[in-house]
């Protein structure tokens, strides 16, 4: 797992090409504190620079950026492929030969070997740089689920690409005049976009080749989820969930370092913590935060999990005073502003405290089975699709901020859809807030590009999409990553396994989405092994309590601090608990943007 960046410009010289991708390695050490390393071309004028946080062979022979045997392929590769064994007993059965026990040899040899072929061959999360001497191109490919993110700048001229937004600082790029409002709409900012002005985040499952010769370039995808159903017994959908979350966990807790597990307390971790330690023969290590507003706690819940298994539990008592004295490197950690990931900063932060590199995750779990209030509301929103658009335009001018969002659905648009579902604030009140006219909000977000797909799905499955390609894409994991990064933390995500995603998508929905209890099938694969008090339980999530912190902290919540008038008038209403504290944060940092 590491940190990369390169640079490819003829107009560069060589010093100043090595001297750019130092400092935006630099920049990113945080993710790459154990090893650096940066390999320039000079006929060719490509740089690649590694920041390298060991955690498969921690020898100098893991090095990166890492050269094929004849010096003809050089790659910068950032993540974890977890069936590079598998994939380097089929090599050496073809002959190759290998001198590093590193996942990053295996990734050369297997292009050497399938060329383009070998990237969705790759499970695991990853994003890299390959350049090939011979073809004389340069490629980007990030993993199938997006786990890994990957940033670049591409025209005739230039490549420029980082596992940060923040890196490309150091490159004179200026400010999207568009992320404000995409930060106050959507609470993150969709991809492909980011707060700098042309330069984009690479599709997951895709490949960006680069040919050197002419500047021209071409995004292809060399893999995308299908969405045929073929499962359609229940039973059988069962045996199927444990056999391949069990081979995804099993897989992932490949390391030379030590590893643990995010165990919260509710019915994902509580299934990861299980299963990973069945495996690991006590050699693993829980992460849990305990907080003394009691209704936030999940200890009690733990504790019926922490009994049955031999993990060396760790629980850290998180307090307003840690959220008030860490607050602004938190925010000064964040890549791009979003109003998640603040609590996977403080959860790392305590993995790192005990030594551990690598942490399993529950994430996904919830998009793939149905566990928020979005798939109970799809119906419900797709059916009000058919009122008129004045109607539904009325709805701005209702109090309740949760019903205001319905006047999205006169976009008419999936985008609409989903910021009727989870969106912040309604066009009318970003103009207000930005001081913009109203028209160029509503164009700014019906432009923005969403895949096909979704167009042919309905109800639970259409929800599912939002949560997978929306939500947890554009927010959770890209917030995820930074903020663990940040620590020099990896966090693994079995649930986003490419195969295990492969089969849940196969599951025909009547039996895949529980209609009276919330994942109810993924409950049912696990029922036996869980206490009950595990699953028969209303849904907490991995929440710490922010309501309360944000509304204290003077800092962010008085209303003096704001000169907007509508700003102001928002953070009164978040004084009275009348405004979710995401909406508040979202206005702490439009505001307080450097």
């Amino acid at each position: 797992m590491c940190r990369i960046a390169g640079v490819i410009a003829k107009n560069f010289s060589v010093p100043q090409l090595q001297n750019h991708v130092t400092l935006m390695c630099e920049s990113m050490k945080h993710g790459g504190p154990d090893d650096f390393g940066v390999v320039v071309d000079e006929e060719r004028k490509v740089c690649l620079g590694n920041r390298r946080l060991s955690i498969l062979d921690l020898s100098q022979a893991g090095h990166q950026p890492m050269l094929s045997d004849n010096s003809q392929i050089v790659i910068a590769y950032n993540g974890e492929i977890y069936n590079f064994k598998l994939l380097r007993s089929e090599l050496a059965q073809h002959g190759f030969k290998f001198k590093s026990e590193s996942d990053t040899e295996v990734i050369i040899k297997a292009y050497e070997f399938w060329g383009e072929g070998a990237f969705e061959k790759l499970n695991g999360i990853f994003a890299f740089c390959l350049h090939d001497k011979r073809k004389n191109c340069v490629y980007l490919v990030r993993d199938h689920s997006g786990v890994k993110p990957l940033y670049y700048n591409a025209n005739i001229n230039q490549l420029v690409f980082a596992s940060e937004v923040k890196a490309f600082a150091h490159s004179g790029f200026s400010l999207n005049e568009n992320w404000k409002i995409y930060y106050l709409a959507f609470g993150h900012i969709p991809e492909p976009f980011t707060t700098l002005k042309n330069v984009y985040t690479l599709p997951k499952g895709s490949f960006l080749k680069y040919e050197l010769t002419d500047g021209s370039f071409k995004i292809s995808p060399y893999f995308e989820f299908s969405a045929a159903i073929e499962i359609i017994d229940e039973n059988e959908a069962i045996v199927r969930i444990r056999e391949e979350l069990t081979k995804a966990i099993k897989l992932q807790l490949i390391s030379d370092t030590s590893i643990g597990v995010l165990f919260s307390g509710g019915l994902d971790s509580s299934i990861i913590t299980l299963l990973a330690d069945n495996y690991t023969k006590g050699n693993l290590t829980s992460i849990s935060a305990n907080f003394n507003e009691i209704d936030f706690s999940e200890s009690p819940h733990r504790r019926a999990i922490s009994e049955r298994v031999l993990a060396d539990k760790h629980e850290h008592l998180i307090t307003y005073r840690d959220f008030v004295y860490n607050f602004e490197t938190v925010m000064k950690c964040m890549d791009q502003p979003t109003n998640d990931g603040i609590n996977t900063w403080f959860i790392c932060k305590c993995a790192k405290e005990n030594g551990i590199k690598s942490v399993l995750s529950g994430l996904g779990a919830d998009e793939l089975f149905g566990g928020y209030p979005s798939f109970d509301r799809i119906r419900k929103i797709q059916n009000m699709g058919s009122l008129s658009k004045a109607l539904i335009k009325s709805a701005r001018f209702l109090k309740n901020t949760k019903l205001k969002r319905l006047y999205y659905l006169s976009f008419q648009s999936p985008v609409g859809e989903y910021l009727c579902l989870r969106g912040l604030y309604t066009p009318d009140v970003i103009a207000e807030l930005l001081g913009l006219d109203i028209q160029t909000v509503i164009n700014c977000l019906q432009n923005i590009p969403l895949n096909d797909s979704i167009r042919y799905l309905n109800d639970e499955e259409r929800a599912s999409w939002f949560e997978m390609n929306m939500y947890m894409q554009n927010q959770l994991l890209k917030d995820t990553d930074f903020m663990s990064m940040s620590h020099g933390v990896e966090v693994r995500v079995p649930f986003l396994d490419v195969n295990f995603i492969k089969l849940v998508s196969s599951i025909h929905p009547s039996i895949r989405f529980g209609e009276n209890q919330k994942k109810r099938l993924l409950i049912e694969a696990y029922k036996d092994e869980l206490p009950s008090q595990i699953w028969n339980r209303s849904k907490m999530g991995f929440t710490f309590p922010f309501q309360e912190w944000i509304r204290k902290n003077k800092e962010i919540a008085s209303p003096d601090r704001y000169q907007n008038k509508k700003a102001k008038k928002l953070m009164h209403a978040f004084g009275e608990n009348k405004l979710h504290w995401t909406s508040a944060l979202a206005l702490y940092k439009i505001f307080n943007a450097s």
